[in-house]
């Protein structure tokens, strides 16, 4: 069995267990020795770049659809990032109000329909566990970007003269669009996703592809369906185990993105400030998990607790 690190090649990982495959190989886990990465550290691939092509480090990709969302969605502010920039250059701002509007809906559309998988009474139950701040904050700002902001001001722009050229545009006018209405639109979907990874890991699968055997007749995948396990499968060309290889320590690739959420957030702010809007200002506090408190900064779990609006002071 070899590995195809060395190659350009993309293999889509699938894993495809039901319950007579599940007995069969359950023994399998009984005993098996659980060890660290390749490097002695937990495993840390890092989550798939969708703008990446260089394939020769396999990255987890998402392995059901709340966590493509959560991806799709941290891919989204990354765009909405690019133009923070020309935001804050009063000479380009209105043209890029005009281009965000597209990454800006795409992030709306992903965060809404997030909110919309995790409204059944197991989310709602999992919420009801969470600081009262975080709980009034998330049911409020779902609220508004659902009846403030999916059909508001940029939608219209992004529809009329950012995706499409509608002639419209020229008697409609874009002074329609303001600076406070994309910042806010921003603001509440950074913050939804933000408490989302207050959801238990075991919400979010990940899997990734390793190789393949020498004769191309079996796979070699990793699942994670549960911090900090990871799962090394061998399988058919159909996904189907034939064998469990190998069980690792890995960190949980939430991380990656909550540190995309919290450089979303802190561009949010850096916003808010430099062009004076009237919009609030964002902040949180971090509380470690006691369970993970032995560990380095770098691969224990981080709960979010406290999320604070407050309206920002202008002078």
């Amino acid at each position: 069995m070899h590995e195809d690190n060395g190659q350009n090649k993309v293999i889509m990982p699938k894993l495809i267990i039901d319950e007579s495959i599940l007995k069969r190989i359950a023994a399998s886990f009984t005993g098996q020795p659980i060890t660290m990465g390749p490097d002695g550290e937990m495993l840390a691939p890092g989550i798939v770049d969708l703008l990446d092509t260089d394939h020769t480090i396999s990255r987890w990709v998402p392995n059901d659809d709340r966590t493509g969302m959560l991806v799709l969605a941290a891919e989204a502010c990354r765009d909405v990032l690019f133009y923070s920039e020309r935001l804050i250059d009063s000479k380009t701002r209105r043209r890029a109000m005009r281009g965000v509007t597209v990454p800006v809906c795409k992030l709306m559309d992903v965060t809404a329909l997030l909110i919309s998988r995790m409204n059944d009474k197991t989310s709602r139950d999992a919420r009801a566990q969470w600081p009262n701040t975080d709980q009034k904050t998330y049911h409020e700002v779902a609220k508004h970007l659902k009846k403030k902001r999916l059909q508001g001001p940029v939608r219209w722009v992004r529809n009329k003269i950012a995706a499409h050229l509608d002639a419209e545009a020229f008697t409609a006018g874009t002074d329609y669009l303001k600076l406070d209405d994309i910042l806010g639109a921003f603001g509440d979907c950074v913050i939804l996703l933000t408490l989302s990874m207050n959801y238990p890991s075991s919400w979010f699968s990940w899997i990734r592809a390793l190789g393949t055997s020498p004769d191309g007749q079996q796979h070699i995948v990793e699942t994670m369906f549960e911090y900090p396990i990871c799962v090394r499968w061998i399988t058919d060309l159909d996904g189907h185990p034939i064998a469990l290889s190998k069980v690792i320590l890995a960190e949980d690739p939430r991380h990656g993105l909550q540190a995309q959420m919290s450089e979303a957030l802190n561009a949010y702010n850096e916003l808010v400030r430099v062009t004076g809007t009237q919009l609030p200002l964002i902040t949180m506090k971090q509380m470690i998990d006691a369970a993970g408190s032995g560990q380095n900064n770098s691969t224990t779990n981080i709960f979010l607790e406290g999320i604070k609006i407050f309206q920002s002071a202008k002078g």
